[in-house]
């Protein structure tokens, strides 16, 4: 063991020896400058979306925001009524029936 502290010393005295180069400090400021002017990476919009998406809050809006748009649009492309089938089944609100009276008479009472 005392033959390792011996090695040990020895290295640690060639060590103490050794000199930085003379232009150690300005050659580590221009590294430091060099990196303080460097552009800001580009991030593309791709990538902006992906993590704002990822975000939980947002991404549980936007689902429900495009489960009912594709809701509505598939509603409204699989309607295959007619007006002239809607007004058929409005028919109970015509004047001559208890709804269609009751409507007039609280369209009067409103005005």
């Amino acid at each position: 063991m005392n033959n390792d502290n011996e090695k040990l010393s020895a290295l640690l005295q060639q060590w103490r020896e050794i000199e930085t180069k003379a232009s150690f400090e300005a050659d580590v400021l221009r590294q430091i400058r060099r990196a303080q002017l460097k552009e800001p990476e580009r991030v593309g919009l791709i990538d902006l979306l992906q993590q704002w998406l990822w975000r939980p809050t947002v991404a549980v809006a936007t689902a429900g925001i495009v489960s009912v748009i594709i809701g509505t649009s598939g509603g409204l492309l699989t309607m295959s009524k007619s007006t002239a089938t809607a007004s058929s089944e409005m028919r109970f609100m015509s004047q001559g029936t208890l709804a269609g009276g009751y409507t007039q008479l609280a369209g009067e009472r409103g005005q």
